[in-house]
């Protein structure tokens, strides 16, 4: 995998430049150790929770406060089994603590939960080496980035193995038909226990904390918004937490444009979500019956938590989003039949999904990126603010790219840190604000053929008629 190509490099990479130095002593292997030592070295402790366990969480639904059981484990194709999560301490008794949650896609059908070319959810944790939280990931992760707002914050990181947005709560043996296996085994939806298991250990090992922030890229944005109240309620237990102080949440990359019936007949159907409604912040354990949003979820959690800061992030072109969004289209209608082709749900960066329709729920490059703007300005709490960045590109905040982001003037680090250190909420930032011909297009895309030959975000149909997708889409 890429880990051992990457160590092998840095190996190769310092054996040349010792190798350049003449009259000098042979340090080579004293240098090469350093380096490997660095690379190597892996601050995150890897924590297996119990098979089955019960937590209890008070002022919550009747089965937290009664002590909820949860059995943790991941979906149960083969290498995706067995759950663990990851601890990363900054200092002793640290009372600053960052609970973030992966992404990873999601799935809920053989269409894509299967296949060598058409899974579209992470579903091989058992198989990557851990070393891939400290290499692969970035951003707020890093200690060692001086300007990281969260360097200083000891981490409980939440691998994603289950494809349910962290929130599913089933089993099933029914539901998939894997065409790569004789016999298919039980496959588990329970994103959510994994999320209880982690919350367990936190009630055990944290006793001391003040501030939590909550974040998730993508599948992982989604589990912390998602799972936001529960955590805030474990923390607001003065009789474990007697110091804590506040709790802020950072969404990124996950806009919740979806298609009609995404919410009953996926995550509360398939992947056995209703239990884990937050009746105490959304109203009703029937929540899923009705016509739920992320829009409308996230402004019932700034209700219920006024003095907690919420900041929500997308790029308005959100390539992996609006390819997402097709692929809910695709597996709806059926059509085309399916086959276990690269082609069939399009390249990922969505630069062959259709722009059209314009208008409505339909799956399409403009109907996600409408839809995504306006559930993201349709909050309206004083506790939350977006930020709109230009381009393409999914996610941020796993990313040293973060640093240099700049939407509409404003840095995306200097926005973040009004979410996490300030008193107020920062001001929402917009890029259709910014100055410029196109300031939503012309930075912070893919490279593929058609953005690189107009230098903005573009798709095929678009480019075809010399246009970038906001040209396209906000005409």
């Amino acid at each position: 995998m890429q880990f051992k190509n990457y160590t092998l490099f840095l190996m190769i990479s310092i054996t040349l430049f010792v190798g350049c130095k003449k009259d000098e002593p042979d340090n080579t292997k004293a240098l090469t150790g350093l380096v490997l030592a660095e690379v190597l070295y892996n601050p995150y402790q890897r924590i297996t929770p119990p098979e089955t366990d019960t937590i209890t969480i008070p002022n919550t639904n009747a089965s937290y406060q009664a002590g909820r059981q949860y059995t943790p484990k991941c979906f149960g194709n083969s290498g995706n089994t067995e759950f663990y999560f990851y601890r990363k301490t900054v200092s002793p008794n640290n009372k600053k603590l960052l609970i973030n949650f992966m992404g990873g896609g999601a799935c809920w059908s053989d269409n894509n939960c299967f296949g060598n070319n058409t899974t579209t959810f992470f579903n091989l944790l058992n198989t990557v080496p851990d070393l891939f939280v400290k290499i692969a990931f970035q951003g707020i992760l890093d200690a060692n980035n001086s300007s990281n707002p969260l360097k200083d914050y000891d981490v409980l990181f939440i691998p994603y193995c289950t494809g349910d947005l962290h929130i599913g709560s089933r089993d099933t043996t029914t539901d998939y038909n894997d065409p790569y296996v004789a016999v298919d085994p039980e496959y588990s939806h329970r994103g959510h226990d994994n999320v209880l298991s982690v919350l367990k250990y936190a009630q055990e090992n944290y006793s001391q904390v003040t501030n939590v922030v909550v974040a998730g890229q993508s599948a992982g944005g989604y589990g912390a918004i998602l799972n936001y109240p529960h955590i805030r309620q474990v923390f607001s237990e003065s009789a474990k937490f007697p110091n804590f102080n506040k709790m802020d949440l950072v969404a990124d990359a996950s806009n919740g444009a979806v298609i009609n019936g995404f919410f009953q007949d996926i995550v509360r159907d398939k992947w056995g979500s209703a239990i884990n409604m937050p009746d105490w912040a959304v109203g009703s354990s029937t929540y899923l019956n009705g016509t739920p949003s992320i829009q409308d979820y996230m402004t019932r959690v700034a209700n219920t938590y006024p003095s907690d800061k919420i900041g929500q992030y997308t790029a308005a072109f959100d390539a992996t989003q609006r390819w997402f969004y097709n692929v809910m289209g695709i597996i709806d209608s059926g059509t085309p039949a399916y086959s276990d082709s690269s082609s069939y749900f399009g390249p990922g960066d969505a630069r062959e999904v259709s722009d059209d329709p314009i208008g409505g729920n339909t799956p399409s490059n403009c109907n996600w990126a409408i839809n995504a703007r306006t559930a993201m300005t349709g909050i309206a709490n004083s506790n939350y603010s977006y930020y709109i960045a230009p381009g393409d590109i999914h996610t941020i905040t796993t990313s040293d790219s973060m640093y240099g982001l700049t939407s509409n003037g404003t840095n995306f680090n200097t926005w973040l840190k009004g979410i996490i250190s300030s008193a107020s909420i920062p001001a929402d930032v917009d890029c259709s604000l910014g100055s410029g011909s196109h300031p939503c297009t012309d930075k912070n895309y893919n490279f593929n053929s058609y953005n690189d030959s107009l230098k903005r975000a573009t798709s095929h149909e678009s480019y075809d008629a010399n246009k970038d997708l906001y040209e396209t889409c906000f005409p």
